[in-house]
């Protein structure tokens, strides 16, 4: 499945409207339901260190002292992110620059659909050794990884288009890059010392060119959060690193982002006649496709990469327990005790992820994806 055969040829970034205020951010997105919220933790626990043991790949991103911002992929094994305390983490970093202040992961289980993402700061580098200070870690939904298929076998890649004026991405090989990726990490800062590094996925392509040096990449419904739009609101400047399941390449991008709700460019990317609620402008300053150590070594898409069933806790069912951690303290929150006793019963394990697959069916369908298979 694509985005309909509707063309943005001719269309100027230029006259899309921008939405420039939190009022009217969450009066296109909405807002969160308050349990989304209560997921988030302050310190790694048994289950998030199970998940990292058993990771073998991360998206990253940080910033340099000179302020340039940038994603990537890092990893290669699983355990690469070694647990120094509940709250502090360190790992190589094989790339250029020298990461300062506050960085931000999602950290991906070959196969499984769900996120781990984990934000905080650097505390210190050691030659290629990078050590980070934990802030908070939650569970991400499945939805961007089942928008794109990313576990499954690779989808033909979209037409090449013809690139109308000049920019970054006219250089070579990024354009074919982008018609065949469906999945991206973005990276955003906010004005208080906060970072987010979050999934994108789509059909075919995540990322459509609108011309030489602009981006657009639809924002399609999920739990309301919204972390990266709100940061855009604070600071435009931005990173990404796509992914095309198979290659071991990565696209590196950065430049800056505004968001928007123009009805005619939405239309461009509806699926079965359901265009996203927003998309995101992204006005490229540096765009480039080069190997990655991480996703070569880690072989994500090989079928050893994926692991047994039961040697990984299910994540959602790890964000119950986050959540059931919180609720004590949350003013009008589900008792705690309530959530952990249902939490107990024989089978609700499998029970609860029946139940979230449904829902990521029935939500995902009504977006216009008509062959969604959780937990494939």
């Amino acid at each position: 499945m694509s985005w309909e055969n509707k063309t943005t040829q001719g269309y100027r970034p230029s006259t899309a409207r921008r939405l420039a205020t939190v009022a009217e951010v969450e009066a296109t997105i909405g807002r969160p339901a308050p349990m989304i919220m209560l997921k988030q933790i302050s310190a790694l626990d048994e289950g998030c260190r199970t998940v990292l043991a058993r990771c073998p790949i991360a998206a990253f991103g940080y910033r340099t002292a000179d302020g340039t911002s940038r994603t990537t992929f890092i990893g290669g094994t699983p355990g690469f992110a070694r647990v120094r305390s509940p709250t502090r983490i360190s790992f190589a970093l094989a790339e250029p620059g020298d990461p300062r202040g506050p960085v931000s992961f999602f950290f991906l289980v070959p196969g499984v659909g769900e996120i781990l993402r984990v934000n905080g700061s650097v505390a210190g580098r050691k030659g290629a050794e990078t050590t980070v200070d934990i802030e908070e870690a939650f569970v991400h939904c499945a939805q961007a990884v089942l928008r794109s298929r990313l576990w499954q076998p690779p989808a033909q890649p979209g037409p090449t288009i013809e690139i109308a004026g000049d920019g970054p991405l006219r250089r070579p090989g990024v354009a074919e890059f982008l018609a065949a990726s469906p999945f991206l990490a973005l990276s955003t800062w906010d004005s208080a010392e906060g970072s987010d590094t979050s999934p994108r996925g789509d059909r075919q392509a995540v990322a459509r060119i609108l011309d030489g040096r602009t981006l657009v990449i639809p924002d399609r419904r999920g739990n309301k959060r919204a972390d990266s739009l709100h940061n855009l609101l604070q600071d435009d400047r931005l990173s990404f690193a796509a992914l095309v399941p198979g290659r071991s390449g990565v696209l590196h991008g950065r430049g800056r982002g505004a968001i928007t709700d123009d009805p005619a460019l939405l239309e461009t990317m509806a699926l079965r006649g359901m265009p996203p609620h927003a998309a995101l402008l992204i006005d490229v300053e540096h765009a480039e496709v080069t190997g990655n150590h991480a996703v070569a070594r880690s072989r994500p898409w090989a079928p050893g990469a994926h692991p047994d069933r039961g040697t990984v806790p299910d994540l959602m069912v790890l964000a119950g327990e986050h959540l059931a951690a919180n609720a004590a303290n949350a003013e009008g929150g589900p008792p705690a005790v309530l959530l952990k006793v249902v939490a107990a019963i024989p089978g609700m394990a499998r029970l609860l992820r029946l139940v979230m697959n449904r829902a990521y069916r029935f939500g995902l369908r009504k977006e216009g994806y008509d062959d969604v298979v959780p937990g494939a």
